[in-house]
């Protein structure tokens, strides 16, 4: 892992350099734990570590492979108005028996009873004109299959379109893929006695495949999942109406999402969910959402530590989010860590929550570190515009506690926020190297919570309500 801020630690608040006058420091005094700082960067050491930070995002977009899709290709014979799942799994089959190859489904109205299991090196394109639905009805998506639900490894329904295990993956096409919510939206008043059962089997460590959920249980599926695949393309589509998250990749390598319109706000209702990945491109996208827009997670509590697989390598560029409850969010679930998480021009017009959030709680663990967002623009956050909370839940799940380090958040413009920043660490475990600079926030209700175990937090050329923020 590359640190691209330890230059910064060879800047001397209150000496000049390059011309440029450092800003008031306010010094510790004997025996205080937090230091807020607040002072300009000298041009050289500016220059240094964006060289680091664009050196760090080439690395990683030219490690992303693409998948390779064999030149095969079945076009579907359909009628508008057909059930097509039959031809659709009829295709997929062929498809494998010729080494894989480029299914289409062609412009109409299609429904699809029952979920869609894909294998390696197939392409499923969904033609401009597109549109399909997905049955509501519970029982088609049985029998269960392996998931990670919240952060949990369990086997539940099906997602509407899944592939475990498997290499060179492609969905694509500018059709419409609706996710028939009309059952399951009512499920997350239902699915609590199950989620407190997933939970206990894992602090328990019961066994994963004695982990069974289904009929009663109300765990409702992800709209598109895949799990332990290599080489992915999600490039084009429009996703909608479904009752939980939407894209949900775990435990993929190679990811290159690019050009989705994910539109559907109905509650819990998260746009892309990365889940103990690595190796990932988000690009290009609009998010209209009931959740979460991109959410970064790598399991929950024991679970989570027992996988230690942390996300990482992660580049998110050029989104736009339209309508969101949150933004960009690091969270809950990330017991596995995350690290080298990098996200640059993105366009928050109204966020009913908090717009940047790093969320987690005691018993969750991990390592949250080499974090950066820059050129950022708001509109409304309606909760925090910067929120890190190492107690979002305020239920103590065990000893372990989440060390956040080495974050970077800057250029970033916020017309109204509730309140600007809420930073929270623990005693045990403060917040270290915080980097919050070169930030405005038009107006804001209230300016700040800040407790005593924020380490290392730094303002630099930050303003609120027009005053700059001196601590």
């Amino acid at each position: 892992m590359v640190n691209i801020t330890d230059d910064l630690e060879n800047i001397q608040p209150g000496s000049k350099k390059n011309g440029n006058s450092a800003c008031p420091v306010r010094r510790l005094a004997s025996g205080e734990k937090t230091r807020y700082i607040t002072r300009q960067r000298s041009w050289s050491n500016r220059k240094v570590f964006q060289m680091r930070y664009d050196n760090c995002i080439s690395d990683i977009l030219s490690s992303i492979q693409l998948p390779r899709i064999p030149d095969h290709e079945i076009v579907l014979q359909a009628v508008s108005g057909e059930e097509i799942r039959g031809k659709v799994m009829q295709a997929v089959a062929d498809c494998t028996q010729h080494g894989g190859g480029r299914i289409v489904i062609p412009p109409g109205s299609f429904r699809c009873n029952g979920p869609i299991h894909l294998q390696s090196h197939i392409e499923l394109h969904f033609s401009e004109g597109c549109f399909l639905k997905f049955s509501p009805e519970p029982a088609l998506y049985l029998p269960q299959v392996f998931t990670r639900w919240e952060g949990v490894e369990l086997f539940n329904y099906s997602p509407m379109i899944y592939g475990i295990g498997l290499t060179d993956v492609a969905i694509t096409g500018k059709g419409v893929i609706a996710g028939g919510s009309e059952i399951r939206q009512a499920w997350r008043n239902l699915q609590k006695p199950a989620q407190e059962r997933s939970r206990c089997l894992e602090e328990n460590h019961v066994p994963v495949k004695e982990r069974l959920f289904g009929p009663a249980d109300y765990l409702r599926p992800a709209m598109l999942q895949l799990i332990r695949t290599e080489r992915i393309l999600l490039e084009d589509l429009t996703l909608t109406d479904n009752a939980f998250w939407m894209v949900h990749p775990v435990y993929c390598r190679d990811l290159t999402i690019r050009r989705l319109n994910l539109d559907c706000m109905l509650v819990n209702n998260d746009g892309i969910d990365l889940d103990s990945c690595e190796n990932a491109l988000i690009e290009d996208s609009v998010f209209r959402n009931g959740d979460d827009a991109i959410v970064i997670k790598s399991g929950r509590d024991q679970d989570g530590l027992r996988v230690g697989k942390p996300t990482r390598r992660v580049v998110i560029r050029n989104c736009v989010f339209a309508e969101v409850i949150h933004g960009i969010a690091i969270g809950s679930e990330l017991s596995g860590g995350a690290e080298e998480i990098y996200v640059q021009d993105v366009d928050m017009e109204t966020v009913y929550c908090e717009a940047i959030s790093f969320k987690s709680t005691r018993g969750r663990g991990g390592v949250i570190r080499d974090i950066h967002l820059e050129n950022i623009r708001i509109g409304t956050a309606g909760r925090h515009f910067i929120c890190i909370d190492n107690d979002y839940s305020k239920i103590n799940h065990g000893d372990a506690l989440t060390l956040f380090k080495d974050i970077t958040i800057r250029n970033v413009f916020c017309g109204w926020a509730k309140q600007a920043f809420r930073l929270q660490g623990k005693p045990e475990l403060p917040l270290e190297n915080i980097r919050i600079e070169n930030v405005t926030v038009d107006r804001a209700d209230v300016l700040y919570e800040l407790d005593e175990y924020a380490e290392d937090v730094r303002f630099e050329q930050v303003s609120v309500n027009g005053q700059p923020v001196v601590r």
